[in-house]
């Protein structure tokens, strides 16, 4: 009775009838293993090191210091920058020399306190939307 009960529980549990454990294999000692034929280790062939890149130049030299960044808001990605040469309009293509190293990017949006401009003048604090992180004391080149 109790064999029929458990044949319809394995049935409807899919459960699996036990199977006799192996009796466990003798380890091979280590005088019986394969002994390799040259003992010492193979040398693997050394890779052919490839010659340094070329440093990219950092900045264009035919571009011009426009101004510095005075604050940088990390939230929003917004950095102030004060414009102490030339002007920025809407659509210039910006450098900026961040410590991470230079990108560029194109002027979206510009702002003098909190009112849309299409050009900055020298002396005058814009707010720029910038891409990257940017830190205190970058300086924009156009």
């Amino acid at each position: 009775m109790m064999n029929k009960l458990v044949d319809v529980l394995r049935e409807v549990f899919w459960l699996k009838k036990k199977s006799k454990k192996r009796p466990a294999r003798p380890k091979k000692s280590a005088s019986k293993r394969k002994k390799p034929l040259n003992p010492a280790k193979p040398t693997k062939p050394s890779k052919p090191t490839k010659p340094p890149k070329p440093a990219k130049p950092a900045l264009d030299p035919n571009l011009v210091r426009v101004g510095e960044i005075t604050h940088y808001f990390d939230r929003i990605k917004v950095g102030v920058v004060k414009i102490t040469q030339g002007t920025v309009l809407i659509g210039d293509r910006l450098s900026i020399a961040a410590k991470s190293g230079v990108f560029v990017q194109k002027v979206w949006s510009m702002q003098i306190e909190s009112k849309d401009v299409k050009i900055a003048k020298k002396g005058q604090l814009i707010g720029l939307k910038i891409d990257k992180a940017a830190a205190v004391g970058d300086i924009v080149y156009k």
